[in-house]
This record gives structure tokens, sequence and C-alpha cells, in this order.
């Protein structure tokens, strides 16, 4: 059976105006519950659903240099980069 941990996304880069969240702000996630209500903008928190599983699952990422780190993008064309790591 799969032992699913908490995940940690912490926003990485911020390539455009984002005013929800700023470089450096990381919240712990467990993996099937989301973080309070309001605290992470939609925009990131939908597309990165899958990869909180993926990742708390211990699944492997497609970054060669960085296997069980996955990087995600916010919808926006200019948006933020997230970092999903697991918590040990």
């Amino acid at each position: 059976m799969t032992e699913y941990k908490k995940v940690r996304a912490t926003m990485v880069e911020k390539r455009g105006v984002c005013e929800s969240h700023k470089v450096g702000d990381s919240y712990i996630i467990d993996w099937m519950l989301t973080p309070e209500e309001g605290r992470i903008c939609p925009g990131i928190l939908l597309p990165m659903q899958p990869w909180i599983v993926a990742c708390s699952s211990g699944a492997t990422s497609w970054e060669k240099n960085e296997p069980d780190k996955f990087y995600i993008s916010c919808i926006s064309k200019k948006g933020t980069v997230w970092k999903i790591e697991r918590v040990e």
C-alpha cells in the first residue's frame, strides 16, 4: 500500500503580476486536503492538485536533476512557478 506524505508547495518564481502571492510563500498540504480556504489562489491550486497526489505518493517527476520535486506553473501566461516536494 502506498504511503502518502504531506507536501510543501513553495512559490519559486514570479514572471508577471500576481497579487495573491510572493516568491517564498510556502504551504504544507496533506495529499487529500487543501490548505485553509482562500490561502492559495485557485489559479495554481487547481493545476497543482494531481501533482500534490503524485508527489505525496513518492512518484518521480520529469526533472532529471531533481526527480523528487515537481515544478508547476499557474494558469496565467505570465504567472508563477511553484515547487512541490515531499515533507518527510
